[in-house]
């Protein structure tokens, strides 16, 4: 009769403090995972960058342990390839590889803007806007970091309007795999200003006008073009074939 309460309060004592420090613990790898994540989608890297784990968690202001599992977790989301020696590169897509992604794009990103031309408020809109004058505006000024986190705010803005979070965790995902490519791809033509403005402008402001006249269709076949328009550049898919042919070069910090 005596053994069972003596053992409760030990039990109570032995588990609270486990249960915070794993709360913890899940704190800071998140926080590791949604920043290297960020990082990823914002262009912060080009195919081929290696990292390695204690210049990543230098970056981050981390300690390796949470760092180490959000590249774990980005490696399985196909952000990330595992090398040795506690270093990870971004990967590097055949033609194949990128045809595929884009075809998913396409049905995704243009379901997406098809249900957000439905969805939209001239508020948001008008937000749109905003974003889009800002991209526009790095091009004379030839910042291509901005114009890189401008255009994936403008994209995203659109995404989540479309008020499906299914499908936004989908094209998320794709665009895991695919924004290392496009900064390489501005990064190339950064000093063909038509270039970059034919990249991020023209098919906006068609999603813009389709916007206003809420018309579903014409949306999604602007967002279509949109994601197409790079591979129509010339020497755009030779650069990828040479890419995914470079051999992995040794493990450097970030830019």
């Amino acid at each position: 009769m005596n053994a069972g309460p003596a053992r409760r309060p030990k039990a109570k004592a032995a588990v609270r403090p486990k249960m915070k420090s794993n709360d913890g613990a899940r704190t800071a790898h998140e926080q590791a995972y949604e920043a290297l994540r960020g990082m990823v989608l914002a262009g912060g890297f080009q195919p081929g960058d290696v990292l390695t784990l204690r210049s990543l968690a230098s970056q981050l202001g981390l300690g390796a342990m949470p760092v180490r599992e959000a590249l774990k977790r980005l490696t399985s989301e196909g952000a990330f390839e595992a090398l040795p020696n506690r270093s990870a590169r971004i990967p590097t897509l055949n033609r194949r590889q990128v045809e595929q992604i884009l075809d998913l794009r396409q049905q995704l990103e243009g379901k997406a803007a098809y249900l957000a031309a439905k969805n939209v408020t001239l508020v948001q809109i008008e937000h749109l806007r905003s974003v889009q004058s800002e991209m526009a505006s790095c091009i004379p000024k030839g910042d291509l970091r901005e114009y890189v986190a401008a255009n994936m705010a403008f994209h995203f803005e659109i995404y989540r309007i479309a008020d499906n979070p299914v499908l936004l965790t989908l094209i998320q995902a794709l665009w895991l795999r695919m924004a290392p490519l496009l900064a390489s791809t501005i990064s190339t033509f950064a000093s063909d200003r038509k270039m970059l403005s034919r990249l991020g402008t023209t098919h906006h402001e068609q999603l813009l006008e389709a916007f206003q006249h809420r018309d579903p269709l014409a949306a999604e076949a602007a967002m279509r073009e949109d994601l197409v328009t790079p591979t129509r550049f010339p020497g755009y898919w030779e650069a990828v074939e040479l890419r995914s042919s470079t051999p992995v070069r040794k493990a450097a910090s970030h830019r």
